[in-house]
């Protein structure tokens, strides 16, 4: 059995849950209506479940499957890393793979069944993640970005957020039309599909999904934010995942 968690959005996988603080309630991730999510809250705070309710939930997968493979994204926080650790030597018969992934991604490797090592090692290696109109002193408190190279941010208008093979890096560009060519320029793979998701920008997301339309002729798939990503990138962020077809 593989399990993930509720900052992935793949349907029919096994989830250990994650929590929002939604009008005073604690709901779980992947119950959230997306759209109204986004409407009616700005600040959140992520909760996680507890060491026994993890413990309980893995004791169940092994009981009825055997074993438990426990898949998490890398990027931007993986929650649950320690503690999935610890109950994996505790508990005969689950298993934790570290993989370089964000949860698009993942969920992208998951949706596929494309969960083999040299598939995995393919995507994990070509893949990446874009961050447009984020927060930059957001995104630095969040841990999204070390301290490396934010000096230098001083005038021009568009950052460009990039995670690829484990690493985060900052690229300035004059506007959100030489952000969208950067990406562009960066792509040499010949098939490939792009997954662009938005935390209340659906005008300027669609407006990248054409551009990539027009240019590629590939593959592009347009949805909300996960709640997890977005309490993490800000709200008013777009992502742009580039994924390779292996």
């Amino acid at each position: 059995m593989i399990i993930t968690d509720d900052s992935v959005d793949v349907e029919g996988i096994k989830k250990i849950p994650l929590y929002v603080q939604w009008r005073g309630r604690k709901v779980s991730v992947s119950k959230l209506r997306r759209n109204s999510y986004f409407l009616s809250v700005k600040d959140i705070v992520v909760e996680l479940p507890t060491f026994n309710e993890i413990k309980d939930l893995l004791n169940r997968a092994v009981a009825v499957d055997g074993e438990a493979l426990i898949v998490l994204p890398s990027w931007p926080v993986n929650f649950l890393e320690r503690t999935v650790k610890l109950l994996s030597a505790m508990i005969d018969g689950v298993h934790v793979e570290s993989v370089k992934m964000d949860s698009v991604t993942l969920a992208y490797v998951l949706k596929k069944n494309a969960f083999e090592d040299e598939r995995i090692r393919k995507i994990s290696l070509k893949s990446r993640t874009y961050l447009l109109f984020s927060d930059i002193s957001f995104l630095r408190k969040n841990g999204i970005l070390n301290d490396e190279g934010l000096k230098s941010i001083l005038t021009k208008s568009s950052n460009l957020v990039r995670h690829i093979r484990g690493k985060t890096s900052l690229k300035q560009t004059w506007s959100t039309k030489g952000a969208i060519s950067l990406m562009m320029r960066e792509i040499s793979e010949k098939h490939f599909m792009v997954d662009i998701r938005h935390s209340g920008r659906s005008r300027m997301a669609n407006v990248i999904a054409t551009s990539f339309l027009s240019k590629f002729k590939c593959k592009v798939s347009i949805g909300w934010m996960n709640p997890i990503a977005a309490s993490q990138y800000g709200h008013g962020t777009v992502s742009v995942t580039i994924i390779p077809e292996v």
